[in-house]
């Protein structure tokens, strides 16, 4: 995982400056991180990672050998 600059943007819920997430094989943005949020019931977000559930897999287990 690879961050975009931080920016501000406008969002449903109000603005707040985040950054974007991007692969770090493919570069492809997949979601974003919450940096800061300015109103404060908001401010629960702060630190939080939202994945596009369009870039989200579901990969089979893992098989290990004893």
């Amino acid at each position: 995982m690879d961050y975009g600059p931080e920016k501000e943007q406008m969002m449903m819920t109000g603005l707040h400056k985040i950054k974007t997430i991007k692969c770090k094989r493919c570069r492809q943005s997949i979601g974003w991180t919450y940096v800061f949020a300015y109103e404060e019931s908001e401010k629960y977000k702060e630190g939080k990672y939202i994945i596009e559930r369009f870039y989200l897999a579901k990969l089979p287990p893992v098989r290990t050998i004893n």
